[in-house]
């Protein structure tokens, strides 16, 4: 056999190789359109917030001006209420923050309005949407740490 002839056989191993070895990537062509972009399905809005303790938990540690030992802490369960024109999860959350001079400011109540289970606002307080909700114990923030 010539050494051309043995190149040649060599490039056609090397690139039979090369197809079988890319076909076992994983990687799977369906779906595939030229010039569009994979798209996600829409986030579900009516979705239960699972991590809502953690999350409202999150926010308030990084937007209260002193997130240390805060007192008497309560968040109701989410429920679905009427929110201008749609329903969406709510909660409401009690607690007794300290001020920059770490006095106790008394009783503040927060209303939370979730979208697709994220906290999507935290609002002044709503008599109306807290009104009849199931609150609990909430010790994930009076232990927080800054």
């Amino acid at each position: 056999m010539s050494s051309v002839t043995a190149g040649r056989a060599f490039t056609i191993v090397a690139l039979l190789a090369g197809s079988l070895l890319a076909g076992c990537s994983g990687t799977s062509m369906e779906g595939f359109q030229f010039g569009k972009a994979k798209t996600e399905p829409p986030p579900d809005p009516m979705k239960f917030p699972a991590d809502y303790k953690p999350e409202v938990a999150d926010f308030l540690r990084r937007n209260i001006e002193n997130p240390t030992k805060i007192r008497d802490a309560y968040i109701a369960t989410p429920v679905l209420k009427q929110v201008g024109n749609t329903q969406q999860y709510i909660t409401c959350v009690r607690y007794n923050p300290r001020d920059s001079k770490n006095q106790y400011e008394g009783p503040t109540q927060r209303f939370v309005i979730f979208l697709s289970g994220e906290v999507n606002q935290f609002l002044p307080d709503n008599p109306q949407m807290c009104a009849g909700l199931a609150y609990q114990r909430y010790p994930e923030i009076e232990n927080m740490v800054p």
